[in-house]
């Protein structure tokens, strides 16, 4: 019994797996983000508001064309009571109408459902390019934590070997015991240093994972390096694209766009509606269903002309919707001027960040050349017994941290460059092409 349900259960991990999952499957930092664009369940809800947005302009502009109704009705009398005056009576209507004039209404309609459709394009290129920027900090996290695991590795090593170099020496008698534990305790703290930047890895494989849909344990190896390219563009080039391009502020002027055919809407109010019909209508009159106890009756008829409607008084509501559609238009104008102002500090903090980020490696490149020497001049001292455990120990230290500190640096100023690409509503330049849904390019057409 035991056996068949470890069975089961492995049987039932084996059906419910991904099929996208594979043992030993890899990323680099582009095919991630295009499997994000992809797959990503937020990439694929904006993507979908998108296609409904499209349907709903489609049916804003069949409102231009006629309606074809048709009526069935069967009143039937009370077989207790029967009464010649309580006929079963039989109605059908068919009619056709056709707007004529509607105080330009169903144009603002769609012409504010065009607006909404593009709007919820703007909406999933904001999506995009916020996936692409998580996307880009876990993966730069997670390459940060596995070369923090490698130069911790390498800090160990060297633990290790200044361990035995001071058992060596405190066998013949050269040196204290204390440099014994004083080695000992460096290697401790060394590998608790290490278990922490596993941990950290972990936990960027399993956001990595969440973000690219796939399970949270998956197998896979995510592959790249720190490696640094300069950015040369100014603060004016910089905003200049982010004014232009950056997807929440275009959807802010979208959103004026959309509340002046609100207000043209509203204004049709104070218009006739006109429509053309045209219809056909019989009825048909008998006491029982075969018709037998009195002569059957029916009569038909025909109609076409114009229906107009116009709403002459309302107790001034159609005043106050026009001063609230206005007035909502003043609401979003400063709305627009505040996103651009927020925009604009955006973008130069930004900037400032990934300029201060880019001379933070240089520094720190500078000080692991420096903490290399002088580890390699306190271990020689060490090794010639003229330098203390404690000097040997210190410069240790500091190479480790300097190590540390330069990985730290690159992975920082990546991921402020990646913050400052969306700042400015852009994709990285690598990732330009990444984005090749059927949807989308039927977009880029249109």
């Amino acid at each position: 019994m035991f056996w068949r349900s470890v069975c089961c259960a492995a049987l039932a991990c084996i059906l419910f797996l991904p099929p996208s999952v594979k043992a030993g499957e890899s990323y680099s930092m582009e095919s991630a983000v295009e499997r994000a664009l992809r797959k990503n369940p937020d990439v694929e809800s904006a993507r979908f508001t998108l296609q409904a947005a499209e349907s709903a302009r489609k049916a804003a502009r069949s409102d231009f064309g006629p309606t074809l109704d048709v009526n069935y009705s069967y009143s039937r009398y009370n077989k207790d009571r029967p009464s010649r005056y309580e006929p079963n009576v039989t109605t059908m209507t068919v009619q056709a109408s056709q707007p004529l004039f509607t105080g330009f209404n169903l144009l603002n309609a769609y012409q504010k459902a065009a607006l909404e459709e593009e709007r919820q394009e703007l909406q999933l290129q904001a999506q995009r390019l916020a996936v692409v920027a998580d996307v880009q900090e876990a993966f730069i996290s997670y390459l940060k934590a596995e070369a923090s695991i490698s130069s911790t590795r390498r800090s160990l090593e060297r633990a290790q070997a200044q361990l035995n170099m001071a058992k060596t020496a405190w066998n013949i008698g050269l040196r204290p015991r204390l440099d014994v534990l004083q080695a000992e305790t460096d290697l401790a703290q060394t590998e608790a240093l290490l278990i922490k930047y596993e941990n950290d890895r972990n936990v960027w494989l399993t956001r990595l994972n969440t973000l690219l849909d796939l399970p949270p344990d998956a197998p896979v190896d995510y592959r790249g390096d720190l490696e640094l390219t300069p950015f040369k563009r100014t603060l004016e080039a910089c905003l200049r694209q982010a004014l232009e391009c950056r997807p929440d502020l275009l959807m802010a002027r979208k959103s004026v766009e959309m509340a002046f055919k609100d207000l043209g809407m509203t204004r049709s109010l104070f218009w006739p509606q006109v429509s053309a019909i045209v219809g056909w209508s019989t009825t048909g009159s008998h006491l029982d269903a075969a018709g037998s106890r009195y002569t059957k009756k029916d009569y038909s008829y025909g109609e076409i002309g114009l229906s107009v409607n116009w709403t002459l008084f309302s107790s001034g509501k159609r005043l106050y919707l026009t001063q609230q559609a206005q007035r909502q238009i003043s609401a979003l104008e400063a709305a627009v001027r505040s996103s651009i102002n927020n925009c604009a500090y955006a973008v130069r903090s930004s900037l400032l960040s990934t300029q201060d980020a880019y001379r933070s490696v240089k520094v720190s490149q500078r000080a692991v050349v420096s903490a290399r020497e002088s580890y390699a001049d306190a271990k020689m001292r060490y090794e010639l017994q003229s330098g203390s455990y404690l000097d040997l120990l210190t410069a240790q230290s500091a190479l480790s941290d300097a190590e540390l500190a330069e990985i730290s640096s690159r992975a920082d100023c990546l991921i402020a460059l990646s913050q400052l690409y969306e700042t400015m509503g852009e994709l990285h330049p690598d990732l330009q092409d990444q984005d090749n849904s059927p949807k989308d390019e039927e977009t880029k057409k249109k």
